[in-house]
């Protein structure tokens, strides 16, 4: 089996949340991943085949809905896929206990689109979102 050249990336995380930033994606992702587990563990439990096969296409159907239709942009797990599915059941996690926006906030990627976070230094106070639109749009 191929090694995943991602896994090790310390960039592969913020990549991975800036891939993801409309809450509608994040949304099918967390809802795609819980299904998985969900058919994951019926399939184990019961033996049944067919709740195993349904598990990734399940998860994976959710997820990459979530790209091409909400985001519009080329799923991670393309090109790194272990470390695609830690950082989905990552998400997931952060996400159910209410921490996502904090991860979010971390590496100063918006959490929105169209919402913007100016670069700040550690002792400036915590920056403020704003919409952005032609009018305020200064390039970053």
């Amino acid at each position: 089996m191929a090694t995943d050249p991602n896994s090790t990336d310390p960039n592969f995380w913020p990549d991975y949340l800036e891939q993801h930033r409309d809450p509608a994606n994040r949304a099918l992702h967390v809802a795609g991943t819980l299904s998985a587990a969900a058919l994951l563990g019926v399939g184990l439990a019961r033996r049944d085949w067919r709740a195993l096969v349904a598990a990734p296409l399940v998860g994976y159907g959710a997820a990459w809905l979530g790209h091409f239709l909400v985001e519009r942009n080329r799923p991670k797990t393309l090109d790194a896929p272990l470390a695609s599915l830690a950082a989905d059941i990552r998400m997931a996690g952060l996400a159910l206990t209410g921490q996502l926006a904090r991860e979010y906030r971390r590496y100063g990627i918006p959490d929105r689109p169209g919402l913007v976070i100016r670069r700040r230094p550690p002792s400036a106070p915590a920056p403020a979102l704003e919409r952005v639109s032609p009018e305020n749009d200064r390039g970053y």
